[in-house]
């Protein structure tokens, strides 16, 4: 009997009456690139917050099953939920950018349509599909248990007056140095904005500004939009005392 220390991720619809099923892409990794056996365990995430140490009792690449050993834990949520919204840039670059976010511990993605923005996203569904696998790709990697949620594309306008957000910091690169306002309390929601390469419009900055946005430097040099995000991320879950 061996322990994997790779997590795998099976919707709660599969795990029932301590029963694991697991999806035919977690089958296939388990058994041509880990060549686990029957009688090794694993840890399973739900995507909804939990987690099992989980023994093997069938291995195939179409439909491997396990039985729940015990609940264990995952590695800690934040405590202030964060979303970002990023101006939309090449598919590749966005993933990779919220690749790093999601480990970072950012918990929802808003693909931004913007005025200056290139308009990335195809009409199929595949651009967030693939957001949705870098989704759960980053959780099991970074040992989260929630799976972080990808939306469908959004103008400014529509993130803010969907409300519910309390604080909203706009990367800038003339805005504050250092973030000194007081941070968040429990339940109270964070936006996280992005522009694309082409920045912000002067009506999108002004909408931000009327929604009490904070403008935040991300330092001296020039960043590329996924560069941005990732730094963005990093100071928001450091004044929440999540990082």
């Amino acid at each position: 009997m061996k322990h994997t220390t790779t997590n795998f991720y099976v919707p709660p619809e599969n795990i029932r009456n301590g029963k694991v099923h697991f999806p035919e892409g977690e089958g296939n990794h388990i058994v041509r690139v880990l060549r686990a056996e029957v009688g090794d365990l694993v840890v399973v995430v739900d995507g909804c917050g939990r987690a099992y140490l989980v023994e093997l009792t069938k291995t195939d690449p179409s439909h491997s099953r396990g039985k729940i050993v015990e609940e264990v834990e995952s590695a800690r949520e934040p405590k202030i939920h964060q979303t970002l919204a990023i101006g939309t840039i090449h598919h590749k670059r966005l993933e990779t950018a919220w690749d790093a976010c999601v480990q970072l511990g950012i918990s929802r993605l808003i693909p931004l349509r913007t005025e200056y923005g290139l308009d990335r996203i195809r009409r199929d569904g595949k651009f967030i599909d693939r957001l949705r696998a870098v989704s759960v790709r980053a959780m099991k990697q970074s040992g989260r248990a929630v799976l972080p949620a990808v939306e469908q594309p959004l103008s400014l306008v529509e993130v803010l007056n969907s409300g519910g957000y309390r604080h909203i910091l706009v990367g800038d690169p003339d805005g504050l140095p250092n973030l000194t306002y007081n941070k968040p309390k429990l339940g109270e929601r964070v936006l996280l904005v992005v522009g694309p390469e082409g920045g912000l419009s002067a009506e999108e900055r002004r909408l931000l500004t009327e929604h009490s946005g904070i403008q935040i430097s991300l330092g001296p040099r020039r960043l590329r939009t996924e560069t941005a995000a990732v730094a963005l991320s990093v100071i928001a879950l450091k004044w929440t005392e999540d990082i």
